[in-house]
């Protein structure tokens, strides 16, 4: 059974979750040899369940007989796919620097680059009534530059590292053998460049001790190099590896939310007038109701450490007579588990009314941001970064509207362009009108 949406429904898959949920909650797709899992409360108790339930799976199958190098160049180690407790030493390098209360220091910050991207915008049109893409002007500048701050990466190099994103994004499980060439090739090329920014820091600190100058270089990378694990630096690869994550991990979900979050609004602009009306009270609450109805997020995999049992809950018969069917279901030591955030997201049984995107819902316990462990180590910097970019596009921008005709699904398609990705759920690009408010900034 296929358990993947198809390519025409990634952007919206939820007619797509809504029949596996009710038909096939958890079910095993016999040509690839792995399962699907669809409902809130299953996918809840796996990713809780760490010891049952690994992290340490490869991005993708790879087809027999590529070579063994380019298996272990993509296979790499790292925060997303290590269980504990490699996994919490990891973690614990860069937790202290994204709780909130660190977070929330970068706000001025965000709101300036929100702010210079908005008057580049305005400027580029020269008119206060023009057009924009969403996300080649905004949505991916703004979190590409915050991050390559954090990290020490020059904001300059942003086109290559858009290019790697880009490349690292469309790898899936039926990519062909040159296409996983191309993947393991541009980790090569992050392994150069990051490289060369490491050596340049730790020249830059030894500077700082032979001088005894105790203004420490504060940067990600430069945390990384000095951070000790069992009273151990981490390796050269391990540090390259971290480098690669934060860099591609630190924006390309804030993409996804802010372009996901305006799309939604314009699709539904009942909402989108709600929230021009009470922008201070609702702005938290429609960034939260984003990463549940469009989670940037759709899927996280899991594999089986032991023989496990589930139990699954099917309704049978017609109107008038349904009847609960219980089954159990056996996972084997080693399987492949799919688990859909986005599904679990849109589940009957936990959200009121859950394919209607209502940025006054009350219940936000959404996993857009997975749970257990492997709670998403950004998603304070995130939210964050959605709420001040919403916030400052409705005050900058009092009207904003597709730059093409929504009612058309053919022009829509060839206008806004879903990435192609069973894993991320966002576009590429999203033509925007707008008119801007003079002097407001």
């Amino acid at each position: 059974m296929e358990i993947y949406p198809t390519s025409e429904q990634r952007f919206s898959p939820f007619e797509f979750y809504s029949h596996m949920r009710k038909n096939n909650p958890i079910v095993f797709d016999e040509e690839n040899e792995r399962w699907g899992v669809y409902r809130y409360n299953d996918i809840e108790k796996i990713l809780r369940d760490h010891s049952r339930f690994s992290s340490k799976f490869g991005p993708l199958d790879l087809p027999l007989g590529i070579p063994p190098e380019y298996e272990e160049n993509i296979h790499r180690p790292s925060l997303i796919n290590s269980d504990p407790p490699y996994h919490r030493k990891l973690r614990n390098i860069v937790d202290t620097l994204f709780v909130p209360i660190e977070i929330s220091k970068l706000a001025p910050r965000i709101e300036n680059i929100v702010n210079e991207l908005i008057d580049k915008i305005i400027e580029k049109n020269n008119t206060t009534s023009s057009a924009m893409d969403l996300i080649s002007d905004f949505a991916y500048p703004l979190p590409a530059t915050v991050i390559a701050e954090l990290l020490g990466v020059p904001f300059e190099d942003r086109d290559t590292y858009h290019q790697w994103a880009d490349v690292i994004v469309g790898l899936e499980e039926n990519s062909t053998i040159d296409y996983i060439k191309k993947v393991s090739k541009t980790f090569d090329e992050m392994d150069i460049y990051f490289s060369k920014l490491i050596e340049e820091r730790r020249k830059k600190g030894k500077n700082s001790s032979s001088t005894n100058n105790n203004d420490d270089d504060d940067t990600l990378i430069s945390r990384i190099i000095r951070a000790k694990v069992d009273g151990h630096s981490l390796s050269e690869r391990e540090i390259l590896t971290f480098s690669h994550l934060l860099l591609n991990a630190g924006h390309i979900t804030t993409v996804n939310l802010i372009g996901n979050s305006i799309f939604s609004l314009l699709e539904n602009p009942q909402e989108f007038k709600r929230l021009q009306d009470n922008k201070n009270s609702l702005i938290k609450p429609a960034i939260e109701e984003t990463l549940r109805y469009r989670s940037p997020v759709q899927l996280v995999i899991r594999i089986a450490n032991d023989d496990v049992t589930l139990s699954e809950e099917k309704e049978e018969g017609g109107e008038g007579r349904k009847e609960i069917e219980k089954q159990e279901i056996k996972i084997q030591k080693g399987q492949k588990i799919i688990l859909y955030l986005g599904s679990a997201n849109h589940d009957e049984s936990v959200f009121t009314d859950p394919e209607r995107f209502d940025i006054t819902r009350k219940n936000l316990r959404h996993m857009a941001f997975g749970t257990g462990i492997h709670f998403c180590l950004g998603a304070p910097l995130a939210r964050l970064e959605g709420q001040i970019a919403l916030r400052i596009l409705l005050e900058r921008f009092y009207k904003l509207e597709f730059d093409f005709d929504y009612s058309d699904k053919q022009d829509l398609y060839t206008k806004v362009i879903p990435l192609k990705s069973s894993l991320f759920l966002g576009l590429s690009h999203l033509p925007i009108r707008f008119q801007s408010r003079i002097g407001n900034k």
